[in-house]
């Protein structure tokens, strides 16, 4: 059982069992006209990345990537960015760096000798709005740049993702927070756009639950324990849908 891709065309499920196929062809739907998905689970961070990453675009794709990060390091950031040598064009051109750390320290900086070189150029917008707006309206600018900069633009092209909400919650509150996901995903449906927000929680958690109805989808993240390894799993639900996939390789 493969499983879904946000890449994947609908006429294509690539492999899926009927069971998986109309989740497949609703999330192809959804890409087409704009969507916000939650990535949550008690697994470690390195799994976020992964799942990141693939939320972001296949290496091969053009993609435009607007990642804002609270607490993700340089390599993080690097480990789900594509392959400079594949992508169509330089990650200069087609990504942009939003860093609302607590402290502010640059992770894209060429002269930082810890600064990954797929970093080197990429553009990063340090905020210091302490509040959440300050977060949200440069999400919006880097979406609007691209969406208007780019000279074809499709629908799944803008790819946005926020890593992570703990510190965000942790500093505003869920409610605050759930605000900010409501508005930054409406904002993704009138552009075609997708964004993720990565929760290290597990997905039955408060935090999760009540963010959970104010996105199109949760990604669901688990290590499946088994005598010769430890597999990573996903498991994608849609919440006000009540469907649910069953668990698939991430």
């Amino acid at each position: 059982m493969a499983p879904p891709n946000p890449d994947a065309p609908a006429d294509d499920p690539g492999g899926v069992d009927e069971g998986l196929e109309d989740f497949v062809r609703l999330l192809d739907r959804l890409k087409s006209t704009g969507c916000s998905i939650l990535v949550t689970g008690d697994v470690p961070r390195e799994l976020f990345t992964r799942a990141s990453a693939k939320l972001l675009g296949a290496d091969e794709e053009l993609r435009y990537r607007v990642l804002a990060v609270t607490d993700a390091t340089a390599e993080s950031i690097a480990g789900r960015l594509p392959d400079p040598d594949v992508t169509p064009r330089p990650l200069t051109e087609t990504t942009h760096v939003l860093n609302h750390a607590g402290t502010l320290r640059s992770v894209t900086a060429a002269t930082s000798t810890r600064t990954p070189p797929k970093l080197a150029g990429v553009t990063e917008t340090r905020i210091v709005d302490p509040e959440l707006a300050g977060l949200r309206s440069a999400l919006f600018e880097a979406i609007d740049d691209f969406a208007a900069g780019a000279t074809t633009v499709s629908p799944g092209d803008v790819r946005v993702g926020i890593d992570s909400l703990e510190p965000l919650i942790e500093f505003y509150g869920v409610e605050q927070v759930r605000e900010c996901l409501g508005a930054v995903g409406r904002y993704v449906r009138t552009h075609d756009a997708m964004a993720h927000f990565v929760l290290p929680a597990p997905c039955g958690s408060e935090a999760a639950t009540q963010l959970a109805a104010e996105v199109d989808a949760v990604v669901e993240l688990r290590l499946a324990e088994s005598t010769d390894d430890r597999t990573a799993e996903q498991r994608w639900h849609v919440p006000d849908r009540d469907l649910r996939t069953d668990w698939v390789p991430l």
